[in-house]
């Protein structure tokens, strides 16, 4: 975004709008959605909610003594991909459920991104840029995590940005670029993953549920859709047709939909700040564990989200339709 700080906030305070959707870059999300619910605006923000517990925490304050709503990407599991496991776990498809493993690696935005810096940053780096997304695909699946611990790494402390009117100048790594972390949920289960900018890429499934009676091969968590795997007990791998309804319109305002139907008063699962702090708290454990070496506990916990029904994806598809 190329306005100014003051171009900025006009917008935000303006009376006109009622819902701020919080775009700005990794360190700009609190500064910015503290101004919007100070101006008496609910705030859907990009991940992650702050760059810290302590302002993240303070947002939910503010929030709540303004009775404003405050939600957070990813939401994700509101997609047809994830909605379609959940039927599948409610349903005990796979038996009691043991664990998952997931792996995002690949080489990195500074290959392809013209302002890479930023991604390599606080806030940032695989585990908060996109590892969030196997986290908070988890926890919805699982439900909140108990304990942790992680390894870190850097391939190297600098790197050189490839395209773009920035192409050629190189920029500091502050974070791990190469993460693996171990979680336990408080349900019992266990998962492995992976989270790489260092690496050229992976055969590995995008992620794994395992249980007594068979598996699930799922798509990137990071998309609303995709194909889904299944191996039952002593079989091979078959596609599995997702039994939830797709909905046409562009599924990342999923989120946004959610959040509105919340003030409306629909009984719709939505990302909320209990859901996003919980997530957050795990990805700023994840790196404190990387220089402790140590296993930490979790402080916040969530819950689950609901299962979406197919009336919410129907009222989706027909916005025009809904209650005045």
């Amino acid at each position: 975004m190329s306005r100014s700080d003051g171009d900025t906030s006009a917008l935000v305070i303006d009376p006109s709008t009622d819902i701020i959707l919080n775009l700005t870059p990794p360190l700009a999300h609190e500064a910015v959605s503290r101004l919007a619910l100070h101006a008496g605006k609910h705030v859907y923000s990009e991940k992650p909610l702050a760059h810290d517990l302590t302002q993240a925490r303070s947002l939910m304050k503010l929030a709540a003594e303004r009775g404003l709503v405050l939600a957070c990407a990813p939401a994700t599991f509101l997609g047809n991909a994830q909605q379609s496991v959940r039927q599948l776990l409610d349903a005990e498809a796979l038996g009691t459920v043991i664990g998952a493993r997931g792996i995002l690696m690949y080489p990195g935005p500074d290959k392809w991104h013209h302002n890479p810096a930023p991604l390599f940053g606080t806030a940032a780096g695989p585990l908060f840029d996109m590892g969030i997304y196997h986290l908070a695909t988890l926890v919805a699946l699982f439900g909140p995590i108990e304990s942790l611990t992680a390894l870190g790494s850097q391939s190297c402390n600098s790197r050189i940005v490839v395209k773009g009117p920035k192409a050629g100048q190189r920029f500091g790594v502050s974070v791990p670029t190469h993460v693996c972390t171990l979680l336990k949920f408080v349900d019992g289960q266990i998962a492995d993953l992976v989270f790489s900018f260092d690496g050229v890429g992976s055969a590995a499934p995008a992620l794994e549920i395992y249980g007594t009676n068979g598996s699930l091969s799922l798509p990137p968590p990071g998309l609303f859709s995709g194909k889904i795997q299944q191996a039952l007990r002593y079989g091979t791998w078959s596609e599995l047709e997702t039994s939830c309804e797709e909905w046409d319109d562009s599924l990342w305002i999923a989120g946004l939909y959610a959040l509105v139907d919340h003030l409306e008063g629909y009984d719709t699962p939505w990302p909320n700040a209990e859901f996003a702090l919980h997530c957050l708290e795990a990805m700023v454990k994840i790196e404190a564990s990387t220089k402790l070496g140590e296993t930490l506990h979790l402080e916040t916990s969530c819950q689950r989200p609901q299962p979406l029904t197919q009336e919410t994806i129907r009222r989706w598809k027909h916005p025009d339709q809904r209650a005045e």
